[in-house]
């Protein structure tokens, strides 16, 4: 016998699991709904079959999917309710889910009525913050498995030290006081029942809850699983185990859980590989170590209808805007936007007497969505669009010009990408990171321009990260404004808008930057603005030159002082310079620290360390004004480009 069978129950019991699966979901549904059905045997149909029956109506012999007919036959009172539209459902069961993450936000969700949840933290916390937890762990919350002797004089947390002294018995027994919690909260909110498993892995929790069912838990006693499981017979019983893997079984002579205990891993894996083979090996002895992963959202969502024989394209253009219809309904919770749609359709061949499904698919726009009161819509003529493209699909899959007969029509979105909004935007993420710390974009609510409301322009431009629409301002170049809004369209503030925003200033108001040279006019790409070393130590180094600032410069002042968000200083750099006027010929007085065309209003509007940058390049550029007059104009419009390029951008 190999080390797998001989490890017997030598599995690890840190964790603890609840499996919760609702009691004849759909049916259940339609009782809450309709209480009237309370008492009376009731059957979910969908097509020709009933799904699923209440209690009062599998007394009688129904069973999951059978047929219509013959149910009748064995219930005449049979109350039948149409199954097909899962909506009602599918709502129920996020209801359910919610009520679980109370708990936990350790939740599985397997289909829509059966959850995993994961306790061990939770529990673990409860025994440590609470002295008063021994009543608890003293006893049981429903039915132990193996049931205990009357005979023996065991209590049940007794029973359960004798099975294991790992510890597992006071996590174990307390959590089925939580999972009683747990189901109580969903019945007293809902008016559903539900049975649940409670075991140190998902594989023994799900099996142990079939064991008591209808509204009832059950907890298995560790050390147990090898043996409950080779008590369920046929390998079948087994979670994963369907009628492709038993037949194999069952060809090489297995047909019981306690068989394929007994054979050995090597003779198993010469017919099923070494990995499925090992897989059905820790089956069998009840172990079972993969996670509660936690739930996300769908990855598609669909509906499908049976329907009689259609075999005119007006008629299943109809058939699919009615699908359309309620299958936008049931992703209106979601949040999410789907990118692409499937269309299945099942064609049936009359003289075959044979028919045969087919799927094909197709991209939507995003565009065709919208979010009202939190929910998520059509918009205004999308349906049309959408339809458009379904019969497109459609027409690939159905040859039109030949006879046709079409029993089934489905629609499922997929492929959905997340709403983003404020910091989660495209913009944002397009933005890297090096970029936004040379930038100081994140500055947005302190040092962001806001442009002044009393425009002449009515366009406006929506503002990536959460800051207030910007209007135009009255400027004709909307492409520069929009680099300052911060605009889905500019992923990154460009340099390129920026230096058109102040040479338009400068045009407007007399060329401020008339000596500007080529190289100055050029842009670097945008997908290298962190290159530009905007906002950085190396521009601090970098040698400056004056500014020369016509004297119509003061309008121009108006504008920056009316519209910029920074506060003005409340100290000046100018007294900083004065006072080492004395000693450096090359500085300024008290009285004249600005060239005498520079509006001393405006200036101080600017920020500190725009003011300080401008005072040390014009007292270099006055040092070397004797120099060279033409190197000087040239330098000029550059350093002071540079200062006023880098303000703007690290505003936008």
């Amino acid at each position: 016998m190999d080390d797998l069978e001989t490890q017997g129950d030598s599995e690890d019991h840190s964790r603890v699991i609840i499996h919760i699966d609702m009691d004849y979901f759909y049916a259940q549904v339609e009782e809450v709904l309709d209480p009237s059905l309370r008492d009376k045997p009731v059957g979910v149909k969908q097509r020709t079959v009933v799904v699923t029956s209440n209690y009062i109506a599998r007394e009688f012999g129904i069973k999951k999917m059978m047929l219509i007919g013959e149910a009748k036959k064995l219930c005449p009172e049979l109350v039948l309710v149409n199954g097909e539209d899962l909506t009602k459902y599918r709502q129920m069961s996020v209801r359910i889910n919610e009520i679980m993450h109370k708990f936990t936000p350790n939740v599985e969700k397997l289909g829509l009525d059966e959850n995993f949840l994961d306790i061990t933290k939770e529990v673990c916390q409860k025994l440590e913050q609470h002295d008063n937890i021994g009543q608890f762990v003293e006893n049981v919350d429903g039915y132990i498995h193996p049931p205990i002797e009357i005979s023996s004089g065991l209590t049940a947390r007794e029973a359960f030290r004798s099975a294991c002294y790992c510890g597992c018995d006071r996590r174990l027994i307390l959590a089925t006081h939580m999972a009683k919690e747990i189901r109580n909260c969903i019945f007293q909110e809902l008016g559903l029942k539900c049975t649940a498993g409670i075991s140190h892995n998902k594989l023994l929790a799900k099996l142990v809850g079939s064991i008591n069912k209808h509204n009832k838990q059950t907890v298995l006693l560790p050390n147990y699983g090898a043996e409950f499981v080779a008590s369920l017979g046929p390998v079948k019983s087994l979670t994963g185990i369907g009628e492709k893997t038993a037949q194999v079984l069952e060809d090489c002579g297995i047909r019981t859980v306690r068989e394929l205990q007994e054979i050995t891993l090597e003779n198993l894996c010469k017919r099923l590989g070494h990995e499925q083979a090992s897989k059905l090996k820790e089956m069998a002895f009840g172990k079972d170590d993969t996670p509660v992963k936690q739930t996300g959202k769908p990855k598609s969502v669909g509906l499908e209808d049976s329907c009689s024989a259609i075999s005119i394209r007006a008629d299943a253009e109809d058939k699919f805007r009615h699908l359309l219809v309620r299958l936008v309904k049931n992703i209106a919770d979601d949040g999410r936007i789907p990118i692409a749609i499937k269309v299945t359709v099942r064609k049936h061949d009359s003289v075959k007497k044979t028919s045969h499904r087919e799927c094909k698919q197709d991209k939507i726009l995003p565009s065709y969505f919208r979010h009202k009161d939190c929910k998520l819509v059509l918009a205004d003529g999308a349906q049309e669009k959408i339809l458009a493209t379904i019969m497109k699909v459609f027409e690939r899959m159905v040859d039109l010009r030949q006879p046709f007969n079409i029993t089934l029509l489905g629609l499922s979105f997929f492929k959905f990408q997340e709403r983003k909004v404020g910091l989660k935007s495209i913009a944002n993420y397009l933005i890297k990171k090096s970029d936004i710390e040379v930038q100081s974009i994140t500055n947005l609510s302190n040092e962001a321009l806001i442009l002044s409301d009393s425009s002449t322009s009515n366009k406006s431009f929506s503002v990536a990260m959460d800051c207030d629409q910007l209007s135009s301002a009255g400027f004709s170049d909307s492409a520069s404004i929009a680099s300052l809004s911060g605009s889905e369209s500019d992923a990154e503030p460009s340099p390129k808008k920026c230096r058109r925003l102040v040479t338009y200033l400068a045009r407007k108001k007399e060329s401020l930057f008339t000596a500007a040279s080529e190289d100055d006019l050029s842009s670097p790409s945008k997908l290298r603005v962190a290159e530009m070393r905007l906002n950085s130590k190396e521009y601090d180094q970098e040698a400056s030159h004056s500014l020369d600032i016509p004297s119509s410069s003061k309008s121009w002042g108006g504008f920056v002082k009316n519209h910029l968000s920074s506060s003005t200083p409340k100290t000046s750099p100018l007294a900083t310079i004065s006072n080492s006027s004395n000693t450096d010929p090359t500085s300024f007085s008290a009285e004249t620290d600005l060239p005498p065309n520079v509006d001393h209003e405006v200036f101080n509007a600017l920020p500190t360390d725009v003011q300080q940058e401008l005072l040390q390049n014009w007292r270099l550029g006055n040092t070397s004004q004797s120099s060279s007059e033409a190197t000087i104009s040239s330098a000029t419009a550059g350093s002071s480009k540079n200062t006023l390029h880098r303000y703007f951008v690290k505003n936008t």
